[in-house]
């Protein structure tokens, strides 16, 4: 087998797949991981459980320095890559270093959306999505009373819960009429909010944060409803963007994130992309979309790994999160509401004093989305059924109710065929 350099931008959980997946068929071929982190692999996904105390420092790393020397890995840690050159096989680091490869993996992840360039310096502002973040957050909460959090999504949301363990009055923020408005519906947002309500923290929907300013040790958060909000640290987390700045005059094209094909591949036939940084076709909308979740990242990077190696593999990717708010476990799969004029149809149930909600949708007879809360034990099966396109029109019924096992689920396609 030909011995090719294999260099990987990114250490988290699409590189250590990637890495994974090339040492699966490929023992020689010299691989390199370049990272701005000066940290082994970690999890950005777990920063709000160290935050709440429920994991500690060593919690947070997926991986020791034991797994690159088990797979020959050279690291570069706390190297950015600022360049890659495509024509000369090369990635530029900020130390004027150059690194050369035959096959590239673009692994970068996302960096969180600002307000506005001017709040960024302020003391009391923060985002999460590095150990650093949350170092800093942590330090300013020793003595921080009222917390103010803007943005409704996961990070929000997992933040919110985090600091209520500390005891400290909480403000969250969402500029859309629901939470959760990228994962769930209104039904089930709603149910979540009142969870989250019931723990005293106060939530506002339909508010945009216009600027923030600080007085004297306080920031002042000024609202477009003309509400004016006062507190000793403000954590914002209104999404999330690709890191594609390094890919300038790269030739490598982009749109949200770094567009690639079934194979992970970009328009360069030997650069890569998977993570939270791609652009891929959804399989259940046909776009090309930013999946940015652990699952999905983990499973491209696995797939770009192997065709890094030669071995020929495609990638099927759908929208789909899991989270746990407050003891209310929630998955959403594929689509997670209806837009006016698709044609879709719907199944609900919603059991709001055991704080269970079931939504599923369809389009000709196939599932294309759901989203489930407080039974989510079939979700894996709700979720091969979409991704498999799978006509359930007979036993639809069946299925927004309760969770359906296995077995009930081999009984319903023996009924429908024996028909």
């Amino acid at each position: 087998m030909e011995k090719l350099r294999q260099v990987i931008i990114g250490n988290s959980g699409a590189a250590l797949a990637a890495i994974r997946a090339i040492r699966e068929v490929d023992d020689l071929s010299p691989i390199t991981v370049i990272s701005d982190q000066k940290y082994t692999s970690y999890s950005p996904v777990l920063l709000t459980y160290y935050l709440s105390g429920r994991i500690s420092w060593e919690d947070l790393f997926i991986a020791g320095s034991d797994f690159y020397n088990k797979n020959k890995v050279k690291t570069r840690f706390g190297s950015r890559a600022i360049a890659v050159d495509t024509s000369r096989q090369i990635v530029c680091l900020q130390d004027d270093e150059r690194v050369e490869y035959d096959h590239l993996l673009i692994a970068t992840g996302a960096s969180p959306i600002g307000l506005h360039s001017s709040e960024t310096k302020l003391n009391n502002v923060f985002c999460l999505r590095t150990i650093e973040d949350a170092q800093r957050i942590l330090e300013r909460a020793r003595t921080a009373k009222e917390v103010v959090v803007v943005g409704g999504g996961l990070i929000g949301l997992q933040t919110v819960e985090a600091f209520s363990r500390k005891g400290l009055k909480l403000t969250l923020i969402e500029w859309s009429k629901q939470l959760l408005p990228e994962m769930v519906d209104v039904g089930c947002a709603s149910i979540i909010q009142r969870e989250i309500e019931s723990h005293g923290i106060t939530v506002l929907l339909g508010r945009k944060v216009e600027g923030i300013r600080e007085l004297g040790a306080k920031s002042i958060i000024v609202v477009d409803s003309g509400e004016e909000l006062t507190a000793d640290m403000v954590i914002v987390g209104i999404g999330l963007k690709p890191n594609v700045e390094m890919l300038k005059s790269s030739g490598i094209e982009v749109n949200r994130g770094i567009l690639v094909d079934e194979f992970m591949r970009t328009n360069v036939r030997n650069v890569f992309a998977a993570g939270d940084v791609s652009e891929g076709k959804n399989l259940v909308t046909g776009r090309a979309e930013v999946l940015p979740n652990w699952s999905n990242a983990c499973s491209q990077g696995r797939i770009a790994g192997l065709n890094m190696a030669g071995c020929e593999q495609k990638y099927e990717g759908m929208s789909e999160a899991v989270t746990d708010i407050f003891g209310l476990i929630t998955v959403s799969i594929g689509l997670h509401k209806t837009v006016e004029g698709d044609g879709l149809e719907e199944l609900c149930f919603c059991d709001l004093k055991r704080k269970r909600y079931r939504k599923l949708w369809f389009a000709k007879n196939r599932m294309v989305g759901a989203v489930l809360l407080g039974v989510v034990q079939d979700a894996g099966m709700l979720k091969n059924l979409i991704r498999n396109k799978r006509d359930i029109s007979a036993w639809a019924g069946e299925v927004f109710k309760t969770p359906l096992d296995m077995r009930k689920l081999l009984l319903l396609v023996a009924g429908v065929q024996s028909r």
